[in-house]
């Protein structure tokens, strides 16, 4: 059962698509080169499926690489401010994965199946739903932001009581985009942002109670995760009186989808398949 819980993290999913077509696509590529290497992770450990894996591997590596070049001449076309940063990033994965590649010769099929799903996790997945996803959110008019900013049923996790709450947080966080009149935006803007920070505490409080209950093991990381969201807003409401309205709300979209939605659709998600394997076993 925990083989299958591996094997589903590297599938490519919609809500990893950072709504650019041709980048979509070269991510769609590198989890089906990496589902490969986790498939022929499976089969009898002798030399020929050895030097297969390697391969396949070498393959990923390779178009990593790849990829990564194609990503920053994007970013170099469309002046994305933050680029050396990623490109940062870019070199960070690559010596991960080429310190990776050796080590391999000395673990078990099943101990490689692991550390593939560790660096996929890790560097794959987080990179793109955060990082890659910076770029189109940077890109995109505020008008845009707003339109794509709502609740989606790929958000779900299984948990009735968390989701109906993770709903109602996007729909007061949509209260910022409604028509105010000049003059009152700016004491709108504070309405929401305080409610929104009573509803996130209450939120938080019921998730970790829930992982309590089912003496979820990753219980402290994930409160870490919820402390970091709160000061993430914090920190962001200070800079309000600095900032022009129209920037304030692009800002603070981008923030909700860099931290808040990458919450729900991959840590939270984590309790629930815990669950699941936990109870089947």
């Amino acid at each position: 059962m925990k083989n299958e819980s591996l094997e589903s993290k590297v599938i490519w999913k919609s809500e990893y698509n950072i709504h650019n077509f041709k980048l979509d696509k070269e991510h769609q590529k590198l989890f089906n080169i990496a589902r490969d290497a986790m498939n022929i992770s499976k089969l009898k450990d002798d030399e020929e499926v050895r030097m297969k894996l390697k391969e396949i591997i070498s393959k990923l590596f390779n178009y990593v690489k790849t990829h990564f070049v194609e990503e920053q001449i994007y970013m170099e076309k469309i002046n994305y401010p933050e680029i050396e940063e990623h490109k940062f990033l870019h070199k960070n994965i690559i010596t991960m994965l080429t310190t990776l590649i050796p080590s391999l010769n000395n673990l078990s099929l099943k101990e490689i199946e692991q550390s593939l799903f560790n660096f996929i996790e890790e560097y794959f997945i987080k990179h793109i739903i955060i990082e890659d996803k910076k770029i189109e959110l940077w890109k995109s008019s505020i008008a845009s932001l707003k339109r794509n900013f709502h609740w989606k049923d790929i958000y779900n996790i299984g948990i009735e009581e968390l989701d109906n709450e993770h709903k109602e947080l996007f729909e007061i966080v949509q209260e910022l985009f409604e028509d105010i009149e000049i003059g009152f935006k700016r004491q709108k803007i504070k309405e929401v942002l305080t409610n929104l920070y009573t509803h996130l505490n209450i939120h938080f409080k019921n998730e970790e109670n829930y992982m309590r209950k089912i003496n979820y093991p990753h219980f402290k990381k994930h409160k870490t995760s919820h402390k970091y969201i709160m000061e993430s807003i914090n920190n962001f409401v200070k800079e309000l009186l600095d900032l022009e309205e129209n920037m304030f709300e692009r800002e603070f979209v981008r923030i909700l989808n860099i931290t808040f939605v990458y919450h729900i659709i991959n840590e939270d998600k984590k309790i629930i398949i815990w669950e699941k394997i936990n109870l089947l076993n």
